[in-house]
């Protein structure tokens, strides 16, 4: 059951996420993942180290990052679509030492080259696809949003706290 409101229901729901987990650790409550953040709808989390090196480009990646696996198979190739949701909720990454602004064509060919350093034709055709507009929409919903409650949306609460053994979300272990 997600939380709605007339503004933003993802940022919404995790802010219900965070009083959701204040409730249960206030009551002495080992919080589960499940009872704190819609694990049906953001099913993967971020897992790994805290930054995706993708050719020239540095992505800094959140840890406890939450995704829907809208833009992609997550196990196809992870190092493609992971830093490609991370752009996408916030367009900037390191190149040559400074912080640059990715647009949303550039942001679709890292994750295509990114299939293609893979040996993956089909995530490299994914991402010339994507990289046509066919999506535009999503990228300028995402634009007009606030880029910070925008990443905040998509973090699990107190990330530090949890452990993820898979990058399957509803796997995540409180360890306080």
């Amino acid at each position: 059951m997600r939380c709605r409101t007339s503004n933003d229901s993802r940022f919404a729901w995790h802010l219900v996420a965070s009083a959701r987990l204040d409730v249960a650790l206030a009551a002495g409550r080992t919080p589960d993942i499940r009872q704190i953040v819609d694990c049906t709808h953001y099913r993967y989390v971020w897992t790994e180290p805290r930054q995706i090196r993708a050719g020239q480009w540095l992505i800094d990646m959140p840890r406890g990052m939450m995704s829907d696996g809208a833009s992609g198979v997550p196990d196809r190739c992870p190092l493609a679509w992971w830093p490609h949701d991370r752009l996408y909720l916030s367009p900037w990454a390191g190149r040559g030492g400074r912080r640059v602004l990715v647009g949303k064509r550039q942001a679709d060919m890292i994750y295509a080259m990114q299939g293609l350093r893979a040996g993956l034709p089909i995530v490299w055709l994914e991402g010339v696809a994507l990289a046509t507009g066919i999506n535009f929409p999503v990228w300028r919903a995402y634009r007009r949003r606030d880029e910070a409650e925008l990443i905040a949306s998509h973090i699990v609460p107190r990330a530090a706290r949890w452990q993820f053994p898979t990058q399957m979300l509803a796997d995540a272990v409180w360890v306080g």
